[in-house]
């Protein structure tokens, strides 16, 4: 450490602080040699002026210790010293030491006022990041002085010294630079970005929002942005994200020039996103955004994803019948577990996010990449609530959309089921024709039937068109997404990740 200057005057309400000079030496030794002072000294030892002055040009003129002098503002009279030495300069800490010699300096929190002006220096002028100081158990004066500065006690060693032929406790106290501190409790707060694709929710996405920002406040652990998709929505959502997106420096909106659906929305969010969590929620207020909490501790508990779970689903009957089916597409063409339920509210690390991105063609299917990416996903119990205002936009011809992304995009089973479906009828049509043959050897006045005849015909004539038509879709995406057909097209940004790729 290089020395400090001269002039250096760190000033208090009662005290300040200047450098020691060799001039202190006779006052230093005195205070020093003091036994009420060695006795609360951990090296129980007498110094000469000699030593002393040993210590002041190989220790405080080379740096190795920043030494001052206690003095009163009203008299300049010097009341003791306190020093920082054992500097560690990689990791930035120093060890702080202090004593009193005058009589007039006790009891009147002059320790107390020099520690805090030593504290302020060494984190502001000197940069450091923590001090320490020692200090024997039953000094409780210097205890209270260095818990009134600001120091932390942060251990306490029983029997750790023998001093005049007993043994004694020693107590550590520490204090980290409070902007340093603050800054590293900042840097460790994982993000959480929030992603909700919007159609039709004029009326419902402000009051998602402010769950969201309600909840995120009792989660300081977490520091978050928002991410809202207008899916093409034909009424006045788009104004209102705008309108958010002023109102708040956290929100991003986006939107698409057409309705691509909700599974390409949510891709477009995932590819803004930088979260270390991301969290996947509808834009109704059906999916409780105040229950986000539970999702998060799923994943802190080590989960790759979590899926909220809902005990008593408020949907209606069509959307309900719906999910059953996708369920149970997901469970026989993407081998999802039986156990593991799956909606639309979710949470997901951000190794996983990646992998989903990886996918760049066309019809996205949210669940299908998130199985393919991990098996370690979980359910937690959130309630789920009935909806105030507006209806699904989930149409049968959506959700047969969907169920076609899933299982063409994602799952060759629907040609194997296809292949073994036509061994089997080609091989029933041989045997029934073998059957016919003996049946007319055996009896040849039996009649050969024209109606047997075509229903065969036209039931193997649907079965092969029906297997040509379940190719002609594999065929025909696989076409598609040759020509490199987006997953979606950005119209608009707005808000405060507009510039982030």
């Amino acid at each position: 450490m290089e020395q400090v200057r001269k002039d250096l005057r760190l000033e208090g309400s009662q005290i300040y602080l200047r450098p020691i000079t060799i001039e202190d030496t006779d006052n230093v030794v005195r205070w020093r040699n003091d036994r009420k002072v060695v006795e609360n000294f951990i090296y129980r030892k007498y110094i000469s002026r000699e030593e002393h002055l040993d210590w002041l040009h190989n220790k405080v003129e080379t740096g190795q210790v920043v030494q001052f002098i206690i003095c009163d503002r009203q008299t300049d009279k010097p009341l003791g010293s306190i020093y920082l030495q054992d500097f560690k300069e990689e990791s930035r800490q120093a060890e702080e030491g202090i004593f009193l010699g005058e009589k007039e300096a006790y009891g009147r929190g002059i320790g107390t006022e020099a520690a805090k002006l030593v504290l302020q220096y060494a984190f502001e002028t000197m940069k450091l990041h923590k001090l320490t100081a020692r200090v024997l158990s039953y000094n409780q004066g210097s205890c209270k002085m260095h818990e009134k500065a600001g120091y932390v006690l942060e251990s306490c060693l029983k029997d750790e010294l023998f001093l005049d032929g007993k043994y004694e406790d020693l107590i550590f106290y520490g204090a980290i630079n409070p902007a340093e501190s603050e800054k590293e409790k900042e840097e460790s707060r994982k993000k959480v970005s929030f992603i909700i694709p919007c159609y039709r929710s004029e009326k419902t996405l402000e009051s998602v929002i402010t769950e969201i920002r309600d909840t995120m406040q009792s989660l300081t652990t977490y520091e978050y942005d928002i991410f809202l998709i207008n899916d093409c929505s034909p009424d006045d959502t788009f104004s209102v994200i705008c309108k958010l997106c002023k109102k708040y420096d956290n929100i991003t909106g986006i939107s698409l020039a057409k309705n691509f659906g909700q599974h390409a929305a949510l891709m477009a969010g995932l590819r803004k996103s930088d979260g270390d969590i991301v969290v996947c929620l509808d834009d109704d207020g059906q999916t409780p955004a105040n229950e986000v909490g539970k999702l998060l501790a799923g994943i802190e508990e080590g989960s790759d994803v979590v899926y909220a779970q809902y005990e008593s689903k408020k949907h209606s009957a069509f959307r309900n019948f719906g999910s059953w089916m996708n369920d149970m597409m997901t469970r026989v063409m993407l081998g999802k577990p039986k156990d593991l339920h799956i909606t639309s509210y979710f949470a997901v690390k951000r190794f996983v996010v990646e992998s989903m991105l990886a996918y760049e063609k066309s019809y996205p299917y949210v669940i299908g990449l998130v199985l393919r990416a991990t098996k370690n996903i979980t359910n937690v119990p959130v309630n789920h609530r009935s909806r105030e205002i507006g209806a699904s936009g989930y149409t049968m011809k959506k959700l047969l959309g969907l169920w076609f992304n899933g299982f063409t995009a994602f799952s060759i089973l629907p040609l194997r089921i296809a292949t073994v479906a036509g061994s089997t009828f080609a091989g029933m049509g041989f045997l029934y024709g073998i059957y016919t043959i003996i049946k007319r050897l055996v009896n040849p006045a039996v009649p050969m039937g024209f109606s047997a005849i075509m229903s065969a015909i036209v039931f193997f004539g649907g079965m092969l068109m029906l297997m040509l038509g379940l190719v002609g879709e594999y065929v025909g995406r696989i076409y598609i997404s040759i020509n490199n057909s987006p997953q979606y097209v950005i119209r608009e940004e707005v808000g405060h990740k507009t510039n982030h790729d």
